[in-house]
């Protein structure tokens, strides 16, 4: 599983603490092999990680309801980004530190990106952003 979007990760300063805090700790316990919480470190440590006054409240954070849609299919998926200890697949609540999570957090209305299932390219366009509270 992989994304296919050529910019930088963007995340809030509060977020990024929050979530390398969970990879480092690995508590509550993850689920994630080494390989994949190595690869998120990683990709975490390229971030433009932004202070508050700084970040876009159109952007996409924890907390984060965002609507994408999948452009071949053309239905909608909602989807809010929390921690991993919140996580309620059920009532549309995915762990930020999910892949497809990860793959969320920072986006704006407008952009779109690829997601690859193995041999099959998905194709999403972000259609809104919801931060009910901007901190």
């Amino acid at each position: 599983m992989t994304t296919e979007n050529n910019e930088q990760l963007l995340m809030l300063k509060e977020d990024h603490d929050i979530l390398t805090q969970y990879l480092k700790s690995n508590s509550p316990k993850l689920m994630y092999d080494q390989h994949l919480q190595k690869e998120h470190l990683e990709k975490m440590s390229k971030a433009n990680v932004l202070s508050n006054d700084d970040f876009p409240n159109t952007a996409s954070r924890l907390y984060s309801t965002v609507i994408i849609r999948d452009t071949i299919t053309r239905t909608n998926l909602e989807y809010k980004l929390v921690p991993p200890n919140e996580t309620d697949e059920w009532n549309g609540n995915i762990s930020a530190l999910t892949p497809f999570g990860l793959a969320l957090m920072g986006l704006k209305k407008g952009e779109s990106f690829v997601w690859q299932l193995s041999k099959k390219k998905k194709f999403y366009s972000v259609v809104e952003v919801r931060n009910s509270t901007f901190v």
